[in-house]
C-alpha cells in the first residue's frame, strides 16, 4: 500500500488479505480476548455469576450503596473491572439507575 490521494484495486486486495490475515484469524483463535466486543467464554460465565448474585443481592423497587456493592463483590475475589462491566450493561438495559449523585443503585426491573 502507498501514500496516494487515491487507492487503486491492488491496494483495496492488498487491504483485504491484512484484514483477514490479522483481525479474522485473531477472532477466530480467540486472540481477541480482552479487546472492546470481545469476550471469552470464562468472562461471560463469570459476568453471569455476577449479574445473577447481584439481582439476588437486592429486590426490585430497593437501592444499594454501590461502593458496598463493589466491596462485597471484591472480598468474593471477582474482578473490579467485571464487577462494574455489570453494573453498566445492567444500567444500559434499564434494570438499574443510579440515585443520590451516584453513590447509590436503585433495582428498577
Amino acid at each position: 500500500m502507498r501514500l496516494k490521494p487515491f487507492a487503486n484495486e491492488t491496494d483495496i486486495d492488498e487491504a483485504l488479505r491484512l484484514f483477514q490475515v490479522s483481525t479474522l484469524d485473531a477472532a477466530r483463535t480467540g486472540n481477541l480476548a480482552g479487546a472492546e466486543g470481545f469476550t471469552t467464554q470464562e468472562d461471560r460465565e463469570e459476568l453471569n455469576r455476577i449479574e445473577k448474585q447481584l439481582k439476588r443481592r437486592f429486590a426490585i423497587g430497593s437501592q444499594v450503596s454501590e461502593h458496598c456493592i463493589i466491596q462485597d463483590f471484591l472480598r468474593q475475589k471477582y474482578p473490579e473491572r467485571s464487577i462494574y462491566k455489570v453494573i453498566h450493561l445492567m444500567m444500559r438495559r434499564g434494570e438499574i439507575q443510579y440515585r443520590m449523585q451516584r453513590k447509590m443503585l436503585y433495582r428498577i426491573k
